[in-house]
């Protein structure tokens, strides 16, 4: 996991004074974090001999930071130990030593340390992280018992001396991964190769049988890294990881993502994300399979530790945004890296922050009563070393990255392939049942007779069915966990509803049925289906009507999520209507300026709009109009929920052939 760039996070500039020259070069080196390099400059220093002992303790300790922070703790302990021994120990030291004596599997010792740091250390920090290690050193013999069922296999086509890490299957037969083997040009912070994305055909029979290619010189670049690729579920589109060039004028610095097409032959020139932040480390991107949410990996600020796991939405225009944090659940005061969403809605990452054997350990999480729940997957998956990256082929097959010290280990992280084996205790079959209703002011009343189908991801139609005289229905084929299902309802006087069923967070796990009497485990999920009413009726006696809940943050004139909720029901009704030409009219609340009101209102008209064009509404049927404050639902109002009110938005019946005036 070297060229990460990790330890990007970790640089300092540590006080140290010199007049020699080559010393405050390896300095310069260590502070622009070229640790290779620095440890060269440091490591000719002493074969020279000359120095003084003061002087090289702290070179010792410099080479041992060095090579911790480009992630090499194993060759930093020797250097830390020769510090120690001349006497040198800046505070930290003993708690990284712990971590390196935890990585190989030396627990015992690896808790003395921890517990020396926690009585005589000075970060606080470090500290509270120490304290989690005791904790977290006692509960690991549970997590040392292999899985009988897991078998691992260390992928020897497709695994060298170099690093390759970050596998993700995309097309057939065809697995993308990250790998430093370019001897072109050497990267100064680990003395490695750069890393770029390569692809690997293998047989699916025999999945280390295959041959690697450089994926795309438009995709890698020579003197930067990429890496961590994930695609979405068609494969047309390509999500990575690339390094910048380390130039302090740069405005995005460290790792960013970048995102690019494929038209059937080439990938596009790849484009910056805007959901990369500036000023931080913005990595390890992870499509989830239904492509609305793209998770990430980031220091930004407001996390809970070091590397923290975010979630971006795509929105109704197709783009990324609505970051958030995902809690605290999953992120702790450590790293958390190389997020994977399962089709069955499992969060697979790895941490250094939670209970684990070592470095980084594989964890998944997953969603009951409401509650998250993370688990570290244990061995075979994890060792004392570092386990992470993880994807699936399917259900029962994957692959991951480890570092970890066997005979069959090729030198630094390989790729692993796996397969599950665990024998299938008591089938479990999924249904889909609910109720149809419809919800107005608040309260909700049965409907009965309404029709419904059920819609498989190839658009097919796999079931029909009728609500009873309590609005019941049940559909009789059995769902698959992973794929969604679009549930279709009609009733007279009623807008046609669809909605998306999601299927992924389902799952029950074989360890909560195993205590059940049958055989054969019948699982019944529940969904509601609220219908609204058609208003052509109202619409036609009354000329204008206002839309609940298509409401505007103040001063702004983005579609919010519950707006676009209630527009898309405006879609169906265009679409039920075709004959129907209508105006969309934006009101704002007083506050503000006539001119600034009146501008702000046009840009909410246009707004709903161009979601109405999107969403295949025809352009001439629409026109936007922005009212600003000159026609209030409430006159003087006092209260945010008043002035909401305010903020409101109306249609309007109209007539002509041609209504389009090119406003939105």
């Amino acid at each position: 996991m070297r060229n990460i760039r990790l330890y990007l996070l970790a640089i300092m500039a540590i006080g140290y004074y010199s007049c020699s020259s080559p010393l405050k070069n390896g300095e310069k080196q260590f502070n622009r974090g070229k640790f290779e390099t620095a440890i060269r400059t440091y490591n000719n220093l002493l074969e020279k001999g000359n120095l003084p002992n003061d002087k090289k303790k702290e070179v010792y300790y410099r080479i041992a930071e060095s090579y911790r922070l480009s992630n090499r703790i194993q060759e930093a302990m020797p250097y830390y130990k020769k510090a120690k021994e001349l006497g040198y120990v800046p505070d930290g030291v003993v708690f990284h030593y712990a971590m390196g004596l935890k990585q190989q599997g030396k627990y015992d010792q690896a808790v003395k340390l921890f517990t020396q740091y926690i009585k005589e250390g000075e970060d606080f920090d470090l500290q509270r992280r120490a304290r989690t290690e005791v904790k977290y050193i006692e509960d690991i013999k549970k997590l040392q018992d292999p899985d009988p069922f897991i078998f691992i296999n260390n992928c020897a086509s497709l695994n060298t001396e170099e690093a390759e890490y970050s596998p993700v299957f995309w097309k057939d037969n065809q697995l993308v991964y990250s790998a430093t083997r370019s001897k072109d040009l050497v990267f100064e912070g680990t003395g490695g190769g750069y890393s770029h994305l390569y692809l690997y055909e293998y047989d699916p029979l025999d999945s280390c049988q295959g041959t690697s290619a450089y994926l795309d010189s438009t995709i890698n670049t020579p003197d930067l890294h990429e890496a961590s690729a994930t695609f979405s579920k068609d494969g047309q589109t390509l999500i990575f990881a690339r390094s910048t060039y380390g130039d302090r004028k740069e405005e995005y610095k460290e790792v960013n993502l970048y995102t690019s097409t494929w038209n059937g032959s080439q990938w596009s020139t790849p484009q910056l994300m805007d959901i990369s932040s500036p000023e931080s480390w913005d990595g390890c991107p992870a499509l989830s399979p239904n492509g609305k949410y793209l998770y990430f990996v980031s220091n930004r600020e407001g996390g809970f530790g070091g590397l923290d796991i975010y979630r971006a939405t795509k929105d109704y225009k197709g783009q990324w945004g609505s970051i958030r944090n995902m809690g605290s659940k999953i992120n702790s005061r450590g790293n958390e890296m190389f997020p994977y969403v399962s089709e069955d809605g499992k969060l697979y990452f790895s941490s250094d922050g939670h209970p684990g054997l070592g470095g980084l350990d594989l964890m998944v999480a997953r969603r009951k009563d409401g509650k998250i729940i993370v688990k570290n997957m244990g061995t075979p998956f994890n060792s004392p070393g570092d386990d992470f990256a993880i994807t699936f082929r399917d259900k029962k097959h994957g692959a991951f990255t480890s570092n970890r010290q066997t005979p069959e280990a090729k030198g630094n992280d390989d790729i692993y392939f796996f397969e599950d084996r665990t024998p299938l205790l008591k089938p479990i079959r999924y249904y889909l049942a609910g109720q149809t209703v419809q919800k107005k002011d608040s309260l909700e009343t049965t409907l009965t007779e309404v029709e419904l189908q059920l819609i498989n991801e190839k658009g097919e139609v796999i079931d029909r069915t009728v609500s009873d005289k309590d609005g019941k229905f049940r559909f009789t084929p059995e769902l698959e966990i992973g794929p969604e299902y679009m549930l279709v309802s009609n009733k007279q006087n009623f807008l046609i509803d669809s909605s998306i069923y999601v299927t992924a967070d389902k799952v029950v796990e074989q360890e909560d049925v195993k205590d059940r009497p049958e055989k054969i485990v019948d699982i019944v999920l529940q969904t509601k289906v609220d219908l609204t009413e058609d208003f052509y009726e109202k619409l036609m006696s009354e000329g204008e009507i206002t839309l609940r809940n298509i409401y505007y943050d103040f001063n702004a004139w983005n579609i919010r999520e519950d707006a676009a909720e209630e527009l898309d029901k405006l879609v169906q009704f265009m679409k039920q209507h075709p004959e129907i030409k209508i105006e969309l009219g934006s009101h704002t609340d007083d506050r503000g300026g006539d001119k600034f009101n009146q501008e702000l209102s046009q840009k909410r008209a246009n707004s709903a709009v161009e979601y109405l064009v999107l969403r295949g509404v025809s352009a001439r049927r629409l026109v936007a109009r922005g009212y600003g404050e000159e026609i209030p639902e409430i006159y003087d109002a006092q209260t945010e929920e008043e002035h909401q009110m305010n903020r409101r938005t109306t249609i309007a019946l109209i007539q002509g052939e041609d209504v389009f005036n090119g406003n939105y």
